[in-house]
């Protein structure tokens, strides 16, 4: 038997019979179609028999009600008053976050006018007249005749989003700046092209998930609207390079707390930039534009990315589902081109990945990064005289090593040594020196395994292929230093113009960081204050660069202000209020939404993109085992 129309869209139970902006099937799948009133489409699916004009003049069976004209319409640059009363029979089919259309009369009635495009941002009821039912009085009366419904007026309170005008091209977006007439029809906005042009969404990107409304997708023609992230790139056929710049160097943030499936919906997020998708970047050394496949480095400390190699089980049997995914522009399955390197530190136990290699961190990183040794506020002087050490140590290493400089140290212990006589260092500063280097971290972290991080670049960095780095077998120290000594590497010859790594340099890269709020939070060391420096500068940089970071955290709050300034694309799964007081990003009119969100729901705000409200995939689209 085939999957059903309701298992195809994902879709989840409404407690109304109305279809203007909800799904009305079942959240599982029942193995039979659910309307059989419909045209079957050719994967044998149903969808109802509707069809939804451009203009919304005629557009009866969508009415919601008209412009309220008996209180104030008032619309300025800041702001809008608009109501329309609701129909009694549109009341049970409304709800706060519908999108809603209302003409403009045109001057030429047989034209297609311009139509304010808005959102239904509150609702609430009304008497018919004056009502007192704040008394005992009133318990009386109610018992012997009760109110009902149909004694108020319900009125749907709009706010204007943009007038859409009809060219010869199709449709454009423009500011609202005229005021719409007492009593015209308002409508609900059941239109893909008129949804897609209010709201700016793109017709093809990254799929991010289906437009909804209070958790359910909203349907058109019987199909969800998918949600696409801008993604340009390379044109496949023509090798023209396609017009707009990428969302993901503009960098993202996925937030969400514990249990509202933010892994899940990343690695579907992330499933989607894992293509032959080409960008355009130039070649540091000759200075030609190249078009280049996209590198996606995953940080993992929860060994939860490295399945993403293997498709999802359950959807083995779903094959109308997966080819319905796929005629959206939707990848599905696993990831082809595909590594695991996994870091060699010392007295811990490596992580099961399946097919995996090793990554060794070496000491030769700290040449030109001396504060990867700082993990703490030194004093000017202890700072100076060991940036002094590592310059002088390095100066003369051929083979350079965490327990050679140690014994280069010890070698020069005595106060009259060339060293500490050159550099006038002081007993007293000299035993700071030692104490701070001795650190047993270090010798964990630095030099484990044959394969150190730049002699093997041209694997982990390689373009096209998503690259995992687990360090759920990393705790404390031991994990800060690896994963700012690997960010260290990458941000640096990314954005540095001189003796980089071409591999990093030449590749267009989207460093995925979990947990990113222990990484990139406000500093309070030395080695922390370099990294973030570094990374405030590379999230300026990005788009030129071709880097983008993509944060992934249940503590966005603890994100570096300055970094998150920069970040343009905000997803927002369920937060706690107190979060979502402290993130300035949260999109305004969506604070108490999203502490009541359930899993999979989330608001986007993406770059020039009204902020909306979508619903992930129930199903992950490569394995999602945790």
């Amino acid at each position: 038997m085939s999957d059903s129309t309701d298992d195809i869209l994902d879709r989840d139970p409404v407690s109304n019979d109305e279809s203007t902006s909800a799904d009305t099937g079942t959240d599982e799948p029942t193995g039979e179609d659910t309307d059989t009133t419909g045209t079957e489409t050719d994967d044998q699916t149903t969808v109802p028999e509707t069809t939804v004009p451009n203009s919304l003049t005629d557009a009866d069976e969508n009415e919601l009600g008209h412009v309220v004209a008996s209180e104030e319409i008032h619309v300025t640059r800041s702001e809008y008053t608009v109501n329309a009363f609701v129909k009694t029979d549109c009341r049970d089919g409304v709800r706060v976050g519908d999108y809603v259309q209302v003409p403009y009369p045109g001057s030429d009635p047989s034209e297609q006018a311009d139509e304010l495009f808005a959102v239904v941002d509150g609702l609430r009821y009304e008497p018919y007249t004056e009502l007192d039912d704040k008394s005992d009085t009133h318990n009386r009366i109610a018992s012997a005749h009760a109110l009902d419904e149909t004694e108020f007026v319900l009125v749907a309170e709009l706010e204007p989003i943009a007038i859409i005008s009809p060219t010869d091209d199709g449709l454009e977006r423009g500011i609202v700046n005229k005021i719409p007439k007492p009593n015209t029809p308002v409508a609900f906005s059941l239109n893909k092209e008129y949804l897609r042009t209010g709201l700016n969404i793109p017709q093809d990107g990254v799929f991010a998930g289906y437009l909804s409304v209070g958790g359910d997708r909203m349907t058109v023609d019987g199909d969800p609207l998918p949600y696409f992230i801008s993604n340009p790139g390379v044109d496949p056929v023509s090798g023209d390079v396609e017009s707009g710049e990428p969302a993901i160097f503009r960098h993202t943030l996925v937030a969400g707390s514990t249990g509202k499936g933010k892994t899940h919906f990343t690695k579907n997020l992330l499933r989607q930039l894992a293509t032959d998708k080409r960008y355009p970047i130039e070649n540091h050394q000759t200075g030609e534009t190249e078009h280049s496949r996209l590198n996606l480095i995953i940080l993992d400390p929860e060994n939860e990315y490295s399945e993403m190699r293997n498709g999802n089980p359950e959807l083995r049997d779903k094959d109308e589902l997966v080819r319905r995914l796929e005629r959206d522009g939707i990848e599905v399955g696993g990831i082809d081109n595909f590594e695991t390197f996994i870091p060699d530190i010392g007295n811990t136990n490596a992580p099961t990945t399946g097919e995996s290699r090793n990554l060794t961190i070496p000491f030769s990183l700290v040449e030109d990064r001396p504060q990867l040794l700082m993990p703490y506020q030194p004093t000017e002087v202890t700072r100076g005289a060991l940036e002094n050490c590592i310059d002088a140590y390095f100066s003369d290493a051929d083979d350079p090593k965490y327990n050679k400089f140690l014994q280069f140290l010890r070698n020069n212990e005595d106060s009259e040594s060339p060293l500490r006589d050159g550099y006038n260092i002081e007993d007293g500063t000299w035993g700071a020196i030692m104490r701070r280097v001795t650190d047993a971290a270090y010798s964990d972290v630095f030099d484990h395994g044959t394969n150190p991080l730049p002699d093997v670049s041209n694997a982990v960095f390689r373009e096209g292929q998503a690259t995992v780095i687990p360090t759920s077998h990393l705790h404390g120290a031991k994990e800060e230093l690896t994963v700012l000594s690997i960010l260290s590497y990458i941000i640096d010859n990314k954005i540095d113009d001189y003796n980089v790594d071409p591999n990093v340099k030449d590749t267009p890269l989207l460093v995925a960081v979990d947990e990113a709020h222990n990484y990139v939070s406000d500093p309070g060391t030395l080695r922390e204050q370099y990294i973030v420096n570094r990374a405030r500068d590379a999230v300026k940089q990005g788009r030129k660069d071709k880097l983008g970071l993509f944060m992934i955290t249940q503590n966005p709050e603890d994100i570096d202000g300055d970094i998150l300034k920069q970040t343009n694309t905000n997803i927002f799964l369920g937060l706690r209020e107190e979060v979502i007081n402290k993130v300035p990003s949260v999109p305004r009119g969506f604070e108490q939404d999203l502490q009541t969100y359930g899993k999979g729901q989330a608001v986007i705000k993406a770059p020039d993109v009204e902020a909306v409200e979508v619903k992930g995939l129930r199903y992950c689209l490569t394995q999602h085992s945790n």
